[in-house]
């Protein structure tokens, strides 16, 4: 094909859906028939158009005709629900209701609420964040690259923010170990999965623990000194098991 024929037809096709997506938007329905004589395409080229160019929109055929659906936004509250509970503002919220989650998700209307905080701190990695959030999520260890040094074999349990760092509670070889997120320069996936210990994840949920985040290397240098001094002694976090 030439190319002034591919330029053609590109022109065409894009035209054609246009004015096909500014009717849907409009509230339209589009007949298959009518449209196939409009544009001088076959039915099955329109529905390739539905089917695959136009996948992202909520359309709705039936009986040869196309339209939005009567409820063209999805309903983004189960989901406002479960960030809501999963990152721990649950307390912070008198009510977790559907209805109140749907006035906070609208973004055509006013705001009715605002969580003032301080300005957070520059030093975080957005790549290392999502890389983390990835590892958790899929139960992956870990290799960080924290101030020029490697560490490896790392089971990633929780990114917690406590004011005003966010911090990354791993386990490794049994042991609890926090990390400054501002210090990891680096963060590679390995292919070993993880099993969760329930025990862990009930300790570090804590609000007890999450307070002593800032003091978390303080507490481990005395716990190994005296460890180092009393060897008998086991001195593990209650419930964390060998």
């Amino acid at each position: 094909m030439h190319t002034k024929e591919l330029a053609q037809r590109h022109d065409k096709l894009a035209l054609r859906l246009s004015v096909i997506i500014s009717r849907l938007l409009s509230g339209e329905i589009l007949s298959m028939k009518a449209l196939s004589s409009e544009f001088g395409v076959s039915e099955r080229t329109l529905r390739r158009d539905f089917h695959q160019r136009l996948f992202h929109l909520d359309i709705t055929g039936e009986h040869g005709t196309w339209r939005l659906s009567k409820n063209p936004l999805r309903d983004h509250t189960p989901g406002a629900l479960a960030f809501v509970r999963n990152t721990g503002i649950a307390h912070l919220i008198p009510s977790s209701s559907r209805k109140l989650m749907q006035l906070l998700i609208d973004e055509n209307g006013t705001s009715p609420c605002l969580i003032g905080h301080t300005q957070q701190q520059v030093g975080t990695a957005p790549e290392c964040f999502l890389r983390l959030a990835e590892a958790i999520y899929q139960h992956r260890t870990v290799s960080l690259l924290v101030k020029g040094i490697r560490h490896d074999d790392l089971d990633p349990y929780r990114l917690i923010y406590s004011h005003p760092n966010w911090y990354l509670v791993t386990s490794q070889r049994g042991a609890i170990r926090v990390i400054r997120l501002e210090e990891v320069a680096s963060v590679f996936l390995s292919e070993q999965h993880f099993h969760r210990k329930s025990e862990i994840g009930a300790l570090i949920t804590n609000q007890d623990f999450i307070s002593a985040l800032p003091h978390f290397h303080f507490i481990s240098n005395v716990i190994y000194t005296f460890g180092e001094k009393y060897p008998e002694q086991q001195f593990r976090p209650k419930g964390v098991k060998k």
